[in-house]
């Protein structure tokens, strides 16, 4: 067999390559833990059945309230909102006075209603809704503490009197100390954290009702281990993502360094991931998209492995391993989010991209072998022949195990935490009502969304999605998370995208860097095309940047490889490429309060909004 081992030199990784992505993993490790979340939240409450069930609070003296904080849980109904209605006494009744809305859970909820009053009544209601179909609705609310402030002070000398409930109400305030100044993304949850860690919850309770069943249950489950580890708080139900967030780190480079074999430009877009804006907000968020995004991650550098190899040097056998393991992957990701699936097709290019390279790379070596008498030019044929039913029809059928079923096999498996345990429906059945269930829903999301943006707008971030804004905040302060993309990153990486793509048709990439390094280009190129393009015609028509994010470690992938062609045709100098690194860690720098709700002057967040439609 022929060997060309000598070309691959730098692929693997080495010490230097070994401490030099542990140091970045460290130290981006520590950035995003910090202010991650809250270890603590409250656990119990007062979960009234029925409607109008009250007790009284009183203070036996007159007190100021000037602010009322409540806390919502899941309790024990699909519908777990409602109202409490609060009416202060006036010396003679109990008269009108404030309402505290529930409306989502696992955050506070407040009023900043005043009053003077020595004896409070409150009673649970319907949840007061602008949207018709909840009112008369929602009422078994699970209201886990409530806490009262006269200015900055929280009032805890009361008794509880007049109780109206089967339930414990002392649980509504056995957790005082829990009780924040304000309610913040650090003791609650924000966006869609609503769905995600609730669902998980109800994962771990193995509740027959999902909250959120628009998505695959994979990314709940994985979601869940950081609830079982570190409980029901803003920590537990971020740290999963968080961690795979991290993880991206090490596999940027590792898979750069295969691909490129130089560990200056692994170090590059490890860096550029690193300091990238929608990485860190959208990892540090309890949603589903860090696993996808990290399974992509794999499932692609997993292909790389293959494609930038040669099978008939491996042996047949020990080829198929990087392809098993990008299957898993596949499947892995679909499992989390559809989003994960849709870099099969980029995965399907690849493969029939290698096989016929391979296939020239293969002929050439039997031609240079009968040159040289290694072989008769009558066992051409005849290993051609065995080599096409070896390295191309084998391989292909075990690609069916590979990229269907084995991906169709964790698919359905990743149901087997929320089996509907009330009816008879087997897994099979359950997977395939899912599925429907699922293409309805995305289909049907048509209701407008004031951060929502088109597909072709991404790249451009034209309009990124504001997560969090911060509330009850001293006057002339702010605080912000939104999800987009570092300028530096995205916009320099879209360029390149553009000059890559030309680059490569126009055979300017192959003249000179050579024929390896044009086919390595075509890998992101692929990659980014087959997440980015499905979006166009995906039957889902509202659709936000976040979309997107699985498409930002090719677009690094490629800015890489431009700026790399540029250097060696002379056209720019390492120098310049130290500069863009330092302009992203600045941007970074300046943008970091929008990234991660940091308090700042108000006047500072407006000024870093530079396009008409960037909104915080």
């Amino acid at each position: 067999m022929p060997n060309h081992a000598g070309c691959e030199t730098g692929k693997r990784m080495n010490k230097r390559d070994w401490a030099l992505v542990a140091a970045m993993t460290l130290i981006y490790l520590i950035m995003a833990l910090i202010n991650l979340g809250s270890f603590e939240a409250p656990q119990t409450g007062w979960e009234p059945e029925h409607l109008y069930e009250s007790f009284v609070v009183d203070f036996g003296r007159e007190v100021e309230i000037d602010k009322i904080m409540l806390f919502g849980g899941l309790g024990h109904a699909w519908g777990c909102f409602g109202s409490l209605q609060i009416k202060a006494w006036d010396g003679t009744d109990f008269v009108p006075y404030t309402f505290v809305d529930m409306k989502s859970i696992f955050r506070w909820h407040y009023s900043t209603d005043k009053v003077k009053t020595s004896k409070l009544l409150i009673i649970n209601e319907y949840l007061r809704s602008d949207d018709e179909d909840d009112r008369n609705r929602y009422f078994r609310a699970e209201y886990r503490e409530l806490a009262f402030f006269s200015g900055s002070e929280l009032i805890k000398d009361f008794t509880i009197t007049d109780v109206n409930s089967e339930k414990d109400v002392s649980l509504l305030f056995d957790e005082q100390e829990l009780v924040p100044d304000r309610p913040s993304y650090l003791n609650g949850t924000y966006f869609d954290e609503i769905y995600f860690p609730r669902t998980a919850l109800e994962q771990i309770e193995q509740r027959s009702i999902l909250y959120e069943n628009t998505h695959p249950p994979l990314g709940k489950t994985l979601l869940s281990v950081g609830i079982r580890i570190f409980g029901m708080n803003p920590f537990g139900w971020r740290i999963m993502g968080t961690l795979f967030g991290v993880f991206m780190l090490p596999l940027m480079y590792i898979w750069s360094k295969r691909l490129f074999k130089d560990s200056f430009w692994a170090f590059f877009c490890t860096w550029l991931l690193m300091f990238d804006f929608m990485h860190f907000a959208q990892t540090r968020l309890a949603t589903i998209d860090s696993y996808t995004c990290f399974f992509v991650m794999a499932t692609y550098w997993c292909m790389l492995e293959y494609y930038d190899s040669r099978a008939y040097e491996k042996g047949f056998f020990r080829s198929l391993v990087p392809l098993l393991f990008s299957g898993i992957f596949l499947g892995l990701g679909g499992a989390t989010k559809w989003v994960g699936l849709y870099g099969a097709f980029g995965l399907a290019v690849l493969f029939f991209m290698s096989r016929i390279f391979e296939y020239m790379d293969y002929n050439r070596w039997l031609d240079k072998a009968v040159e040289q008498n290694q072989i008769s030019s009558n066992d051409r044929p005849k290993l051609r022949r065995s080599y096409i039913l070896k390295y191309w029809m084998g391989t292909c059928l075990f690609c069916v195990l590979f990229f269907i079923i084995i991906p169709a096999a964790i698919y359905t498996l990743s149901f087997i935490p929320i089996q509907n345990h009330n009816d008879d429906r087997n897994l099979v059945v359950e997977v395939i009502d899912s599925v429907k269930s699922m293409y309805n829903y995305h289909k049907g999301v048509v209701e407008p969304h004031p951060y929502s943006s088109h597909w072709y707008e991404w790249p451009l971030m034209l309009r990124p999605i504001y997560y969090y804004a911060g509330q009850l905040l001293p006057e002339g302060l702010g605080s912000s998370i939104a999800a987009f993309g570092n300028p530096m990153v995205w916009w320099t990486g879209f360029i390149a995208f553009w000059v890559l793509l030309w680059l490569v048709v126009s055979r300017r990439f192959g003249k000179t860097l050579g024929t390896t390094e044009t086919r390595n280009a075509w890998f992101p190129v692929i990659g980014y095309l087959s997440l980015y393009l499905p979006w166009a015609v995906a039957p889902r028509k509202l659709t936000f940047i976040y979309h997107y994010f699985s498409c930002v470690p090719f677009l690094i992938l490629m800015l890489a490889m431009v700026l790399r062609y540029l250097e060696r045709t002379n056209l720019i100098k390492r120098r310049f490429v130290s500069i863009l690194m330092i302009s992203v860690l600045v941007l970074f720098v300046l943008y970091y309060p929008v990234l991660s709700g940091l308090i700042v002057p108000r006047w500072y967040l407006n000024a870093l909004r530079i396009l008409p439609r960037w909104a915080w």
